[in-house]
C-alpha cells in the first residue's frame, strides 16, 4: 500500500501544481467555474490512477472533488493571505494527503 500512496501522491503533486497555470491560480479564487475545471483535473487524473491501481470507487472519486473543491475554496478566499505560502499551504496539502489516504481503503 505504501507503493500505492507513493504513486497517489506523485499524481497529486503533478495535478495540482503542474497542470494548474498560473490563470487558474489567480483566478480559482473569483471565478467558481474556474475551481470546478482545476478541482475535476485534479480529481480527474487521482481517479484515472485508482482505476489503473484497481482502487476506483464511485464514491472515492466524490470524495475527493468534494473534498478539494471545500479545500481550495477555503484557501483561495482568504482575505489576509499572510500565510498563504506557508502555514494555509500546509493545512491545504495535509487535507489532501489524508483524501488520498483515505482512497487507499
Amino acid at each position: 500500500m505504501f507503493k500505492f500512496l507513493l504513486i497517489l501522491i506523485f499524481t497529486h503533486l503533478i495535478a495540482d501544481f503542474v497542470l494548474q497555470d498560473d490563470f487558474q491560480a489567480m483566478n480559482k479564487g473569483t471565478n467558481k467555474f474556474i475551481m470546478f475545471v482545476h478541482v475535476a483535473i485534479w480529481s480527474g487524473s487521482i481517479g484515472i490512477i485508482l482505476s489503473y491501481l484497481g482502487l476506483f470507487e464511485w464514491w472515492k472519486l466524490l470524495m475527493l472533488f468534494i473534498g478539494h473543491y471545500i479545500i481550495d475554496i477555503w484557501k483561495s478566499t482568504k482575505i489576509d493571505k499572510t500565510y498563504a505560502l506557508t502555514r494555509d499551504l500546509w493545512i491545504d496539502q495535509s487535507l489532501h494527503l489524508i483524501q488520498l489516504i483515505i482512497c487507499l481503503i
